[in-house]
């Protein structure tokens, strides 16, 4: 691990107007933050009436968001230029854009639980930042030493963060009170989406190019069951409860649905066109966004059904919840 080799500059905050402002959804309300990644812009949906409310503008190929509900922001990975825009969701406005600089491609993005650090991959260079949420200053830097580092997930008390690698296959697990990195777990070819069970124990990756979701002991980051999901598995979740685990499908145009404590699949949902971001912020709702279609799917976890389809912009990708507060 190396410490905060780059720099980062702040670029101008967004002039008036670049918020396209519709009816927002207040300060008091919950909100589905959807990225458009061909529309260069963050969709606010009202969950409960599957109304957008509003759209910021963002950088350029905006492709994952990270919400912090406390402090009402939201951070969005600008894949196409190399910036993260800062949110404000109750302006809704981009009150700031931080570009990294001797970087590229950041992509998978979190917020950590006392909303004060902003983790990040850096794809280009095989590396996780850590940021200060405050102002977008690079405080740690991990390089994986991995090919195409691209997303990441936080353990739930923000102990450690795993990161995969598209290019090697792997799973890097990162001990983030010990500033350590650990060895790389070979997970499969085109290792891509990462889910951290709700209670820690557990790590659902996707293997893209090899049609499997690898489960890692989240201690040891060691491979325990592999499943097939033909479909060009992409992103996974899993429930607050721990119940469901959801595992989206591009090539087969559906999201394949678990029961997370058995590995077992109840059902596979057909969806939009090219599936990609999946989210799970409650036990009983989940969403699908659907990149070719411009479409979010809207699925009843207890009824194992779409039940709504919303209309989310040109190339909806990365999602995040805001609870009302």
């Amino acid at each position: 691990m190396s410490r905060a080799p780059f720099t980062l500059t702040i670029v101008a905050v967004l002039m008036a107007g670049a918020a396209l402002a519709l009816y927002g959804p207040g300060p008091d309300a919950p909100a589905l933050l959807v990225a458009n990644k061909n529309g260069a812009s963050l969709y606010l949906v009202n969950p409960a009436s599957g109304q957008v409310t509003d759209s910021v503008s963002t950088g350029a190929g905006p492709h994952e968001v990270a919400a912090a509900p406390d402090t009402r922001r939201a951070f969005v990975a600008n894949y196409g230029d190399g910036t993260i825009s800062v949110i404000d969701i109750d302006g809704p406005s981009e009150t700031a854009r931080w570009r990294l600089e001797a970087t590229q491609r950041p992509h998978g993005i979190a917020v950590g639980p006392d909303e004060e650090r902003v983790y990040v991959t850096a794809e280009d260079r095989q590396a996780v930042l850590e940021l200060r949420a405050a102002s977008g200053t690079v405080l740690r830097t991990f390089e994986t030493g991995q090919d195409v580092t691209h997303m990441l997930a936080l353990a739930p008390n923000a102990s450690s963060l795993f990161a995969t690698s598209i290019g090697s296959g792997t799973a890097t697990k990162i001990d983030l009170e010990q500033g350590q990195m650990g060895a790389p777990t070979a997970t499969g070819d085109g290792a891509e989406g990462v889910a951290v069970s709700p209670d820690g124990e557990e790590v659902w990756v996707t293997n893209r190019a090899d049609d499997t979701v690898s489960i890692l002991d989240a201690t040891s980051a060691s491979v325990v069951d592999s499943l097939s999901v033909p479909g060009f598995p992409i992103r996974a979740d899993v429930s607050p409860d721990g119940r469901h685990a959801l595992v989206s499908a591009p090539r087969a145009g559906d999201v394949a649905v678990y029961n997370a404590d058995q590995r077992r699949l109840m059902t596979r949902l057909d969806v939009g066109q090219k599936p990609i971001g999946v989210l799970a912020p409650t036990d009983d709702r989940a969403y699908v966004a659907n990149a070719g279609s411009g479409t979010v799917s809207v699925i009843d976890l207890n009824a194992r059904a779409v039940v709504d389809t919303l209309s989310a912009g040109r190339g909806p990708d990365g999602m995040a919840y805001v609870p009302a507060p």
